[in-house]
């Protein structure tokens, strides 16, 4: 059932009329009148604006779905209902027509109590609050869209009503907004009134047109002392506030005690299931994890909640986990549904992998799609396949993983939707960071950055956003990089997903870091005193992370060392994104402090670790701390060599660009003369990274032969200073010694 089809549960009574909008019946003096589909919908969407006109353009939009039509059709259509509604001769009825502007409906119409979809939780005590949602902000350079800072209201209360939201008629909401700036006596402000005087909630929107010729409606609502908002940008103004609307009405149902009275439990179940369908088609199920966990209780819960809650359940890595999935797959059995079953086994393997248990992980992955691959095409079936790629990418099989994402992609391009164009997209995006550029298909690029944009703030947004930061940071685009990394942080913050918030603050960090802004990475090290953050699983890992990159920035290796290794015990191999950039940094900094054994001992971890699990970004992972060993150990020559292979197998990645300043330092010192510009692919990394910057003087301030004979350690100079040809002696504070390791910004 669209939502369309689902509208409103009302009755409009006027004159001796009345319209039932959920069974689209045309009563008259008691007496079901044939009236065509079109016709209904312009008398129940005039109805609807409670005797606001409506222009010609917006009964386009609105009734005939912007399908073109001409003046003639609309007229004809008008004539048609008001034929049905018994008027005849040239006497207009109800609906009146303004000249050269439009129609409205200016018959008296009463709407008598009715039962209407009830909201979730059968045992609420005094109904959910009505909704005041107050007129659009912004202007809109078209003439023809005029109609939208009024006409959205109509617009959002058609759905919010729809999903069982009470709101404040469109003409009350008007009125009230009006007599409030005549009050205030400055029009602009009159979204910050004091309009909260009603003890409603009050949504507060405002659109404007973005460079890309669409729309962006922002949205936002107090409700139980949260703020509640998002954005999201389309074509259609009216398809934006539909959007929105939808949002606000998930807000609103999720607040509600979620018990079901008793003799309720079907209704409850049936209602409980269309609001979870609409949450996750907006990739907000968290906000109904509580309504799922009070569903599973209920024995006769459907399947496909019992599939939402297990998959939050992983997410959140809670230890229920396994004893749920299990459950599950006994239900499944039963009902021989091979599709939920596979998916429950796929939930559990995602668990497994973040307890680094990767063959077990493997293990249900390939038995969760065997049984996935026996039911019929599906979108459950789409988002098992993506599911199942993540999982075996992040155990080394990239191929494999490549393999099930395209068998997912081609499912969603059948039927597409936002959420699952963002979630193959996504899933193209971390097989491609995993690997190191396996070739993949990416002519769907454009249509997931348009289907992010409609989603908005989202968890899915913000790892789409987190993983184009890290390409971003890769090509050496550091301004695009960090407004990514912006727009991560800001969509992971609403996420109720600890995991994503930390991963996210992670890159951040490290990023701010390698920029040398000791402000940036102070605030960021602040926020992990948050108890949402600081007692989540990875928590500890992550604050231990980024105090090493305090320490390191201020100079401190030796204090950042151990923070930095006793974190790297817990973020290896966990998530999808392999920070193999990190390994080098805890190299850097045991060889920093000059101890050569325990870089020794990690060079053997790392190629155990590669042997194990080979790709090529481990490849070039161990061959650098091999180089950057020997250079430690005086055999500029041999290092160079090594870096040189690296280089290869980490092309296109992040660790290029850093492999590349080691390389032209190696170069220099090995007698070599490397010209200037063989940083240029380097881009931002050269200007806005202190070793970036060290690097470059030193190609420009040759000769270098006091680098070579290496009778003085070389020191990093300030920002912006130039580098003297002379070496530097050692001892001086806050300064670097690169006697012992290379300039890398790692």
């Amino acid at each position: 059932m669209t939502e369309k089809d689902r509208a409103w549960r009302e009755e409009y009574h006027f004159a001796n009329c009345v319209i039932r909008s959920d069974t689209r019946e045309l009563l008259r003096d008691g007496i079901a009148q044939k009236i065509e589909r079109r016709s209904f919908d312009l008398i129940l969407y005039l109805l609807q604006l409670e005797g606001r006109v409506a222009s010609k353009d917006e009964l386009l939009e609105h009734v005939w779905g912007n399908h073109f039509v001409s003046d003639s059709v609309i007229a004809q259509s008008i004539m048609k209902a008001r034929k049905a509604l018994g008027i005849t001769g040239k006497e207009p009825g109800p609906i009146k027509t303004i000249h050269r502007v439009g129609y409205r409906f200016a018959s008296e119409v009463s709407r008598p109590a009715r039962a209407t979809v009830p909201s979730i939780g059968c045992r609420r005590s005094s109904g959910l609050q009505r909704v005041l949602w107050l007129p659009t902000d912004g202007t809109l350079e078209r003439a023809d869209l005029s109609w939208v800072r009024y006409g959205l209201i109509s617009v959002a209360t058609h759905v919010l009503q729809g999903l069982g939201v009470s709101t404040v008629p469109a003409s009350e909401a008007i009125q009230l907004h009006e007599s409030s700036a005549d009050r205030q006596g400055d029009e602009t402000t009159a979204p910050q009134l004091k309009v909260l005087e009603v003890g409603l909630p009050v949504v507060h929107s405002r659109i404007t047109t973005t460079p890309r010729h669409q729309y962006r409606l922002e949205w936002r609502m107090q409700l139980g002392g949260r703020e509640y908002s998002n954005w999201n940008e389309g074509m259609a103004p009216a398809e934006l506030a539909l959007k929105a609307a939808r949002e606000v009405a998930l807000s609103l149902r999720t607040q509600q005690a979620a018990q079901p009275a008793a003799g309720q439990e079907e209704h409850f179940l049936d209602e409980a299931a269309q609001l979870i369908e609409l949450a996750v088609s907006m990739d907000q199920a968290a906000q109904t994890f509580s309504l799922m966990a009070v569903c599973v209780e209920i024995p006769q819960c459907p399947l496909s909640i019992w599939a939402e809650f297990v998959w939050a359940l992983a997410l959140r890595d809670d230890a229920a986990t396994g004893n749920f999935a299990h459950r599950f797959i006994e239900r499944a059995r039963r009902a021989g549904d091979s599709a939920h079953e596979g998916w429950a086994h796929l939930c559990n393997a995602h668990q497994q992998v973040y307890r680094r248990r990767l063959v077990e992980a493997v293990d249900l992955t390939q038995r969760g799609v065997a049984m996935v691959r026996q039911a019929s095409p599906s979108v459950m079936q789409a988002r098992a396949l993506l599911l199942a790629a993540q999982v075996i990418a992040t155990a080394g099989k990239a191929p494999e993983a490549a393999a099930l994402w395209r068998e997912a992609s081609m499912l969603v391009a059948q039927r597409p939707t936002p959420v699952m164009v963002c979630r193959v997209h996504l899933m193209r995006c971390e097989i491609d960071q995993l690997d190191a550029g396996l070739p993949l298909a990416v002519e769907g690029r454009s249509d997931a950055q348009d289907a992010s944009r409609w989603l908005g703030m989202t968890p899915l947004t913000a790892r789409i956003h987190l993983l184009h930061a890290l390409q971003s940071c890769a090509r050496g685009d550091f301004d695009l990089c960090r407004r990514e990394l912006d727009l991560a942080l800001q969509a992971s913050e609403g996420s109720a997903d600890p995991r994503l918030r930390l991963l996210v603050r992670l890159h951040l960090g490290t990023f701010l870091a390698r920029c040398g802004d000791e402000a940036g990475l102070r605030a960021c090290v602040g926020a992990m005193d948050e108890p949402a953050l600081r007692d989540a699983p990875l928590g500890q890992a992550v604050a231990r992370w980024l105090r090493a990159r305090q320490c390191h920035l201020a100079g401190d290796a030796a204090k950042a060392l151990p923070l930095a290794e006793a974190a790297m015990e817990e973020l290896a191999d966990l998530g999808i994104w392999c920070a193999e950039d990190h390994w080098l940094f805890v190299a850097q900094l045991t060889l920093m402090t000059g101890n050569r054994r325990n870089a020794r001992a990690m060079l053997l971890r790392l190629e155990d670790r590669y042997k194990h699990r080979p790709s090529p970004i481990r490849q070039a992972t161990a061959l650098a701390v091999q180089g950057m060993i020997e250079y430690a150990e005086g055999h500029a020559g041999k290092a160079l060599g090594l870096f040189e292979q690296a280089c290869r197998p980490a092309r296109g990645t992040l660790m290029s660009n850093i492999l590349l300043f080691g390389l032209s330092w190696l170069a220099l010192v090995d007698g070599g003369n490397p010209p200037a510009t063989q940083l240029a692919p380097a881009g931002q990394w050269v200007d806005e990274t202190r070793e970036g910057r060290h690097v470059r003087a030193m190609l420009h301030n040759k000769p270098y032969w006091a680098m070579s004979r290496r009778d003085h350690p070389m020191l990093l100079r300030p920002a912006g200073e130039p580098v003297p040809h002379q070496v530097s002696d050692v001892g001086v504070p806050g300064q670097t010694s690169y006697a012992t390791h290379l300039p890398m910004p790692v």
